[in-house]
């Protein structure tokens, strides 16, 4: 079996080898590992250039003349990559060292999973441990996972709760790429959304609970960072979020649902362009919109209903 990391970088000298180090001692060794780099102003490709002299059979460079951004490398990332187990990588983080083995293993005994994600532990930018995961974060927490058992639900969640799959995380089988790519909706959503919109709309995408990563947060992020402040604060899941997924429901919550369910409407009919998405889960979404449609109209007159949308489409 072929295992192949995908990684990119943008000027990531300062932690980039310490990633590499992690990746390369894996218990269960990788075959290759396919960095992009983007167009990098600092000693990156330096670096590279190095580990490619240490490990001649391990690395394949690919430098862009000019910046791409993220989603368009990790595209040619997983597009380039020969592996029939493909991990996505950054460039700042570390792998615990049987992460590998136990995402394999995973693969090996859920054969109908073709994508699987997993939760992460935090380090600042010293590498020192930060309280909380990365599933306490996003609000993937042991209450919601008790919600999103099935695949259907599962689907259910990602698209009427939005982003728990964070693509340092990830692991896909090459077989899967035919369905994902090439990434759609990059000017809405980023590409790890993407990847778990479609393999949870396959019913192929999994999830190990097992921190599998430190995930490290700085100020240079693109994404990562924003995570600083819901670390050391409360990471309940929200009321109104508990209350619709266990369908206590009525008209005062209805109401404070509607801007979020046209939300999944718009989302879903974006969706819809590309993929065939569930026609249970898209029904169920629509009729929900609905609902909340009928208990807004009850309560607002029509000109206060009209202010309110307004307001929502342009805050």
């Amino acid at each position: 079996m072929i295992i192949t990391v995908g990684m990119c970088t943008y000027n990531s000298e300062k932690y980039l080898p310490e990633q590499l180090e992690t990746i390369i001692h894996q218990t269960l060794r990788v075959n290759e590992i396919v960095v992009i780099d983007d167009a990098s102003t600092d000693q990156t490709i330096d670096i590279l250039n190095d580990y490619v002299k240490r490990y001649p059979d391990l690395f394949r460079i690919i430098r862009n003349e000019k910046n791409m951004g993220a989603r368009k490398n990790f595209e040619r990332a997983l597009a380039e990559s020969k592996g029939e187990i493909i991990f996505l990588s950054d460039h700042d983080d570390y792998w615990m060292p049987e992460k590998v083995a136990k995402v394999v293993a995973y693969f090996n005994s859920h054969p109908q999973d073709k994508v699987v994600f997993t939760n992460a532990m935090f380090m600042d930018e010293n590498s020192a441990s930060l309280p909380s995961t990365l599933w306490d974060v996003v609000g993937f927490t042991p209450a919601v996972r008790a919600y999103a058992q099935t695949k259907d639900d599962l689907l259910r969640y990602l698209l009427k709760h939005g982003r728990i799959v964070t693509g340092a995380t990830l692991a896909l089988r090459k077989e899967s790429l035919g369905q994902i790519l090439p990434f759609r909706l990059m000017h809405k959503i980023w590409h790890d959304a993407w990847i778990a919109l479609v393999a949870a709309n396959a019913k192929m995408l999994g999830y190990i609970e097992e921190p599998l990563i430190r995930y490290r947060v700085h100020s240079k992020q693109q994404v990562g960072y924003g995570y600083m402040e819901k670390i050391k604060g409360n990471n309940a899941v929200p009321v109104l979020q508990m209350k619709e997924l266990k369908g206590e429901t009525g008209d005062e919550e209805l109401i404070q649902l509607i801007h979020v369910r046209r939300k999944r409407v718009r989302l879903v009919k974006r969706l819809s362009r590309f993929i065939q998405v569930d026609p249970v889960i898209k029904a169920e979404i629509l009729q929900e919109r609905k609902a909340s449609e009928k208990a807004f109209s009850r309560a607002k007159s029509l000109p206060v209903r009209l202010l309110e949308s307004f307001r929502k489409m342009f805050k």
